[in-house]
């Protein structure tokens, strides 16, 4: 079997999975929830304000810190950006594994997940 076969497989196999069904979920309802999305559009333009001041040599005040603290705690109030940042983070670990799984192949370490023997704790 070709290498793009399996590598096309293994994308389907991670479009079925669980967490990614349950991370399309989480997005689909936080975009489709307006408060969520106000947050998210303020915390971004004051991340992206944040970034150009550092990169114009400005040194960022308490006060734009703080605002931008208390819009991540305002992302965590809300509960759709709650369980999309949630979904996303089991869909990122499963990811690793992933990675990890082709990374000690590669390096020919291969670990025996499918028998619950894997050292590294990627099951």
């Amino acid at each position: 079997m070709s290498i793009m076969k399996k590598a096309q497989e293994l994308g389907e196999s991670i479009v079925e999975s669980t967490e990614y069904s349950e991370l399309k979920t989480a997005e689909e309802t936080m975009q489709a929830d307006e408060s969520a999305q106000a947050i998210l559009q303020e915390f971004q333009a004051k991340q992206r304000m944040l970034q150009m001041m550092q990169m114009n040599g400005q040194e960022v005040n308490d006060e734009t810190r703080n605002e931008l603290e208390a819009l991540q705690a305002k992302m965590q109030e809300n509960e759709n950006i709650k369980n999309f940042m949630d979904a996303q983070n089991k869909f990122n670990k499963v990811m690793q594994t992933v990675n990890q799984v082709i990374t000690s192949a590669l390096s020919g370490e291969q670990e025996d997940c499918a028998s619950g023997n894997c050292g590294g704790g990627c099951c």
